[in-house]
C-alpha cells in the first residue's frame, strides 16, 4: 500500500478531489447563475424603459386627442350660438318687413 488508508472509507486524496470538485462546481453554478440572472436584469431593464417610453407616448397623444376634442366642442358651440343668434336676427328681420306690409314666404311651405 502506498499510504494509509482512513478507516473503511476512500483514501484521503480522493474525498479531498470530491471536496474539490463539488466546491468547484458549486462556483462555476454561481458564476453562469449570475450572468443569466444579470443577462436578465438588463433585459427587464430594457423592456421597462421601452413600456416606458409607449406610455409616454401615449399619453402625449391623449393629450393631444383632449385638447383636439375640446376645440372642436368649444368651436361647435360657438357655431350654435351664432347660429342661434343667425336665426333670433331673421325672426327678427321677417317680423319688422311683415309690419311694413311685406309678404315673406314660409321657408318650409307653413303658413303661420
Amino acid at each position: 500500500m502506498a499510504g494509509p488508508d482512513v478507516g473503511e472509507g476512500a483514501p484521503w486524496w480522493l474525498a479531498g478531489g470530491m471536496v474539490a470538485f463539488w466546491l468547484a462546481r458549486e462556483a462555476w453554478g454561481a458564476l453562469l447563475s449570475r450572468r443569466k440572472e444579470r443577462s436578465e436584469t438588463d433585459a427587464n431593464v430594457v423592456l421597462i424603459e421601452g413600456l416606458t417610453g409607449r406610455v409616454k407616448a401615449l399619453e402625449e397623444r391623449l393629450t393631444n386627442q383632449d385638447a383636439r376634442l375640446q376645440q372642436e366642442m368649444e368651436l361647435r358651440l360657438k357655431a350654435q350660438e351664432d347660429a342661434s343668434a343667425l336665426r333670433t336676427r331673421i325672426r327678427l328681420l321677417e317680423s319688422t318687413l311683415r309690419q311694413l306690409g311685406a309678404v315673406i314666404p314660409d321657408p318650409e311651405g307653413v303658413s303661420a
